[in-house]
């Protein structure tokens, strides 16, 4: 055989096709990761360039070792393919936004709703698919294989794979104190190497979705509604349920800019600072509702079992969810729910989505109906990115200049945090709106109000943007909410909260676990469920007529 037949044979095997699309994604699908390899590299000139080479070596086995196993026989095209697209998708959002891939992450991208999708559909975005995705597919296609008997095959994908630990074990055992170290001090690269990082996260989502459901598990069995009132006036409470508002910019926080005007000229608002369940909707909303906290969240648990709706409902509440896009994650899936995103109000919607003033209209109605005590909960779409300036209306345009594109690459960091904090005007202007149409109804209702964010947001700090980030590498921009309260005069009278107690409740450190307890509390619902531990308003409750009676 001569020696370029030999050489034809080793470029035709599916093993060499699968280093040219490792050794093509490591270099141009990982930006984002290279970032973080390069940030951290402090090493003089020649011992910085021999971390760099060791790096690229690992990353390159490492990436070759999972495509090795996965790129099998007549899979091997179809699995090189996806991963090209994956690998462009995610690398893009890894660089321009700092977004680290786990399983946590593509629940998000799952649970997107078409204009979420629509706003990260940009030109940027589409042409890395296309350039170091598509037309490198289209390569892989026309690479041309030799077949191959399966004893021969076997031998060429063993020795492939040993080279790929040989690419992982080389560095390690001549430079392991560089880059075991980086490894262990910057535990966020193996979310940043594309596509190791989205593989490993389908696994995840993949074995929770092979595993049966849960049995559904019923909490509040024993609820109770306990209402010492002698009025025969209807308790109507409503929780805003914020989305990707951060306390940091909030100027009931403390923050510089005037963003909450309104809320601050309004008598009876309690602004707290608390600590998020996590980093995404997906996550936060259902710990934020149901009984169990943070530690120990498991998402198909929780979707599994009655949350503070079901309870509330049981309890005689008349319940319902009112939705502007963002959808209840199935918290709603048992009680009233109306998703109001693309209702034809010509001053509040345009073709695609409704500016969070919806929600106050269809609060308005509501209270039209009110016969017993209630609970409305309304979800905002509120400051949901990269799209800020779509979130609120040209009169609430009050930081100039604003980012007026979904491609933050084409604005500065002053511009996307002038647009952010547009949202957070526009969402204190929501909120006081809301509050005033329950105060207008106060002779006829009793009402009180609560506002929490589900995660915070990032905006440029430590380069990076949006969030989703996995919840022990997050910075706080993305796990620090506000919480705001309102009481109305008669809550305040017949239920017992004054204004000493209110304000000593400021002092409490508290997290999306005290909500559930802490809305509980407020309705008067009397539950096994309830641990007055949690509820930051339960001394102030301690003095009402039900407790003294002994509930809770």
């Amino acid at each position: 055989m001569t020696q370029s037949n030999t050489l034809n044979r080793i470029l035709r095997k599916p093993e060499t096709l699968v280093f040219a699309f490792c050794l093509w994604v490591a270099l141009t699908c990982n930006f984002g990761y290279w970032s973080i390899v390069a940030a951290n590299n402090t090493a003089e000139f020649l011992p910085g360039l021999a971390f760099l080479a060791n790096m690229t070596l690992v990353t390159l086995g490492l990436i070759s070792l999972v495509m090795l196993v996965l790129a099998v026989g007549p899979l091997t095209r179809i699995v090189l393919t996806l991963s090209l697209l994956v690998s462009a998708a995610a690398g893009y959002f890894t660089y321009k936004f700092g977004t680290l891939i786990d399983a946590e992450m593509l629940v998000n991208v799952v649970e997107t709703d078409a204009a979420e999708a629509s706003d990260l559909l940009t030109l940027p975005f589409i042409a890395s698919i296309v350039f170091f995705g598509a037309l490198p597919a289209i390569a892989v296609w026309k690479f041309p294989l030799n077949r191959r008997r399966l004893p021969i095959a076997i031998r060429d994908r063993s020795v492939a794979l040993l080279l790929a630990i040989s690419l992982i074990a080389g560095p390690l055992y001549f430079s392991q104190k560089e880059v075991v170290s980086f490894g262990r001090n910057h535990r966020e690269v193996r979310h940043a190497i594309a596509p190791v990082n989205a593989i490993a996260a389908g696994i995840v989502l993949a074995r929770d979705a092979l595993e049966a459901p849960p049995e559904f598990l019923n909490v509040g069995v024993d609820a109770v509604h306990m209402d010492a009132s002698t009025t025969g006036l209807p308790r109507v409470h409503v929780l805003i349920v914020g989305e990707t508002a951060r306390a940091a910019n909030f100027s009931l926080n403390g923050y510089s800019r005037d963003t909450n005007p309104e809320l601050q000229a309004l008598a009876n608002v309690i602004y707290q600072s608390a600590t998020s369940c996590g980093t995404a909707t997906a996550t936060s909303l259902p710990c934020m509702l149901t009984q169990g906290g943070r530690i120990g969240f498991d998402r198909s648990v929780r979707r599994h079992q009655d949350n503070l709706l079901d309870i509330a409902a049981r309890s005689g509440y008349s319940v319902h969810w009112v939705d502007n896009g963002n959808g209840c994650k199935g918290l709603c899936d048992r009680v009233d729910s109306r998703d109001v995103h693309l209702d034809a109000i010509d001053s509040i919607c345009s073709d695609s989505e409704c500016y969070d003033e919806i929600l106050v209209h269809e609060l308005k109605n509501l209270l039209r109906d009110i016969t017993g005590d209630t609970l409305i909960v309304l979800h905002q779409l509120g400051s949901h990115g990269p799209a800020y300036f779509r979130r609120y209306p040209d009169e609430y345009r009050r930081f100039t200049p604003d980012c007026r594109s979904v491609n933050f690459g084409d604005c500065t960091n002053e511009q996307i945090v002038n647009s952010y904090d547009n949202t957070i005007a526009y969402t204190d202007h929501v909120i006081a709106a809301a509050i005033d149409v329950l105060a207008a109804e106060a002779d006829h209702i009793r009402p009180s109000l609560t506002y929490m964010s589900d995660h915070g947001e990032s905006l440029g700090e430590h380069n990076l943007f949006l969030h989703g980030m996995p919840y022990k590498l997050a910075p706080d921009e993305q796990k620090q909410v506000p919480m705001i309260s309102w009481f109305g005069d008669k809550h305040d009278q017949l239920v017992g909260l004054s204004s000493r107690c209110t304000l000593a409740s400021k002092q409490h450190e508290i997290s999306h676990d005290n909500l559930f307890h802490t809305e509980l509390g407020l309705l008067d619902i009397d539950t096994n469920a309830y641990d007055a531990d949690l509820d930051i308003y339960s001394d102030c409750l301690a003095t009402t007529p039900m407790l003294a009676a002994g509930s809770h």
